[in-house]
């Protein structure tokens, strides 16, 4: 189960099954969001602005969701934006 836990410091440690977490760590990097990760350790990111919490929670989503489950947000979406 992925899992984002609070930390004191505005830091957020995210807990991340498998190789998921070191692609999620260089995604996070590509995005200039600071953020750690050492083997066998939680991925902690700094959470420094309600854009960077969103682009956090994107790619965790992105990552860690089956495809079938991205095809079908994806329609949904359409969907969504067919009606206005």
């Amino acid at each position: 189960m992925n899992q984002i836990n609070p930390a004191p410091t505005g830091s957020q440690a995210i807990a991340i099954n498998g190789s998921e977490r070191w692609d999620i760590y260089h995604r996070l990097q590509e995005l200039s969001i600071s953020c750690q990760c050492s083997t066998h350790q939680l991925l902690t990111v700094e959470i420094s602005s309600p854009n960077s919490l969103i682009q956090v929670w994107t790619v965790v989503k992105r990552m860690t969701s089956s495809r079938e489950s991205l095809i079908q947000s994806l329609k949904s979406c359409w969907e969504k934006s067919s009606v206005y």
